[in-house]
């Protein structure tokens, strides 16, 4: 059962580590987002000019959202159920982070995955 506590502390660890990489790619992304708008601001420069890279970048940080979605609400409770079935604990996860409670994942209709694409151009 060791091994199977190891493996599961493994998957929680990574998930977590994906987590928290979307969420910094999506801040940086924002912050990209904002600096390019404030640099169009200070130097008047008419936004047909920054049209595209706002455009393309909008779309970046709405793909980072649609993969945190991705992976909070579908990847990560799906660990978590498959955990709890195995007999897994909070403490065989070695974290006492917050989790969905056993209810909520029975509540929750999970829609399809759909590939997402970034518009062209």
């Amino acid at each position: 059962m060791q091994s199977l506590s190891n493996t599961s502390r493994i998957v929680a660890d990574e998930l977590r580590r994906a987590e928290r990489s979307i969420n910094l790619a999506a801040r940086d992304t924002a912050q990209f987002l904002l600096t390019t708008l404030e640099a169009t601001e200070a130097h008047s420069l008419s936004a047909a000019m920054t049209q595209r890279t706002v455009k393309a970048t909008v779309a970046a940080l709405s793909a980072l959202v649609e993969g945190q979605d991705q992976m909070a609400m579908r990847a990560h409770l799906f660990v978590e159920k498959v955990g709890r079935q195995l007999g897994m604990t909070e403490t065989s996860w070695g974290e006492n982070l917050p989790k969905p409670s056993s209810a909520s994942l029975e509540e929750i209709d999970f829609p399809p995955i759909v590939e997402v694409t970034s518009p062209q151009g």
